[in-house]
Order: structure tokens, then C-alpha cells, then sequence
């Protein structure tokens, strides 16, 4: 039973304060520093060694692992879209004990390949570290095919949701059949 989430990232990412040692260059660019730090900040919490097997667990599509904050700067610089959300992070949890690291990580390149793979760039990183193994994706909110942001709302979810969910039954893997709806409550 895979469950997912996805969410953007703008401004500073405290919950995943994970600074690099040594900090990159990003002058002459529309984002402050504390902005590209948030890309930072979520690339260095996917890619953790302890959580990723020492980042054997970590690929790139559309991407290198080791360069993809930069890869994704440069789309970004490309297409003159230096502002506003700067990536999305998403998960995709599995059950404990229902699937192995290499299922696991195989499973999330296939929905990155399957969601976003056409137009983005997208870090997969799968994380060792807790019962539920569990895989973490940063997308470029910027396409690399024709500069256009990538649209999150209700129906690019539910597609998501209902990739997952594929993968897993054609793994043999358990699914959610009737998930609940957000608790979150609407302002409309």
C-alpha cells in the first residue's frame, strides 16, 4: 500500500535543514540565496547517505544526480522563470516489509519516468531508514521541453495517486482501495 503526497518548495525549507558544507555560488540570479536554499535543503534530505544506502538508492531523470540543483538553475535561467516555487517534493510510502530497496527504487523511477519524464527533470531518491521504505522525488517546477511550470492541482494528484497505485498492483504490492479524502479544510 503506497501512499503519497506532493508539495511545493518555496522560500525556506526549515523541517529539512540540511546545509551542504560547502555552499555554491548562485549570484546574479532572481532567487536570494534563501530561496535556491530551499533546493538545496531538499536535494540534501532525499540524497542523505544513511537513508539511501550511501545514494546507491538515488537517480536522476532528465538529470545527474551529483549536478542536478544546477541542471535545474540552468532551466530555470533558460527560460527567464528564476522566481516564485522552485521545485515540488513529493514521496511515495510503501508498507513495511511489503517491498525491497531495489522494488522500491525501481517502482519510483518508472512513476517519475511515467509522470513527469517527458518535460522534467526529477531527482528519485529511496530511503532505507525507517520499516516503510519510501521514496523521495524533487521535480524542476520548470520544463526543460518548453519552459512551462508544472500545473499541481487536484487532477495532477489524483494521476499521481493512480500511477502509484498501478505500479503497485502490477508489483503484486498492496494498495489503498478507498483512501481518504484530505482533511484539510476549503476557504472557498
Amino acid at each position: 500500500m503506497a501512499t503519497t503526497k506532493i508539495w511545493p518548495v518555496k522560500g525556506w525549507l526549515g523541517q529539512v535543514m540540511h546545509y551542504v558544507e560547502n555552499e555554491e555560488k548562485t549570484a546574479g540570479t532572481v532567487f536570494t540565496e534563501q530561496e535556491f536554499q530551499s533546493l538545496r535543503d531538499v536535494m540534501d534530505y532525499a540524497m542523505q547517505d544513511y537513508k539511501t544506502e550511501k545514494q546507491y538508492y538515488v537517480s536522476g531523470i532528465n538529470c545527474i544526480p551529483a549536478i542536478a540543483r544546477q541542471q535545474m538553475q540552468l532551466v530555470k535561467k533558460q527560460f527567464q522563470k528564476e522566481n516564485g516555487i522552485i521545485a515540488f517534493h513529493a514521496y511515495q510510502s510503501f508498507k513495511p516489509g511489503e517491498v525491497t530497496p531495489d522494488q522500491a527504487h525501481a517502482i519510483g523511477k518508472m512513476l517519475a519516468r511515467e509522470l513527469w519524464g517527458d518535460r522534467f527533470q526529477v531527482l528519485v531518491a529511496t530511503h532505507l531508514d525507517k520499516a516503510h521504505l519510501h521514496n523521495h522525488f524533487v521535480l524542476n517546477s520548470v520544463s526543460f521541453v518548453d519552459g512551462k511550470r508544472y500545473n499541481d492541482c487536484k487532477q495532477t494528484y489524483a494521476l499521481l495517486r493512480d500511477t502509484s497505485d498501478r505500479l503497485c498492483r502490477e508489483y503484486g504490492l498492496s494498495v489503498i482501495e478507498h483512501p481518504a479524502r484530505s482533511k484539510h479544510r476549503s476557504y472557498d
